[in-house]
């Protein structure tokens, strides 16, 4: 276990290249949860009409590794970085990385409800945090 000050959270707001396919968020959710889980790094990701909004937290040299990886993502740009700062724990130490946003995807594909349905509270403060950001 890393000692709480190697443990950062970074956060940012990217758009979506063009609209992505639900095969293609599955994809970019795959390979986000194996790169993530080798490298401790946990999180959330929003998306929402071609918007990410992500929030990820481990040690710090992973997580660089991990923004370097967003950065030199094509499937993505107008990157900006919200914040980076030092955390004593984690807010999402239960899980690698879960999406919300997904209203449409619930009903088209009715399996997923359970991994894109209803936001906690912090969440959704979490959520209304970034949108207001990227709107400044």
């Amino acid at each position: 276990m890393p000692k709480p000050k190697d443990l950062i959270e970074l956060s940012y707001l990217s758009e979506a290249v063009s609209d992505m396919s639900f095969l293609g968020l599955m994809r970019l959710l795959e390979s986000a949860r194996v790169f993530n889980q080798k490298h401790g790094v946990t999180g959330i990701l929003f998306y929402d009409n071609q918007q990410f909004g992500q929030i990820i937290e481990g040690e710090r040299a992973n997580i660089m590794k991990v923004w370097k990886r967003i950065q030199e993502d094509d499937r993505h740009h107008r990157i900006e970085l919200l914040e980076i700062r030092e955390i004593e724990e984690r807010s999402f130490p239960e899980w690698l990385m879960r999406f919300y946003g997904g209203e449409t995807l619930v009903r088209d594909y009715p399996v997923l409800a359970g991994m894109v349905a209803g936001m906690d509270k912090h969440s959704l403060r979490l959520l209304n945090q970034m949108r207001a950001a990227q709107e400044e």
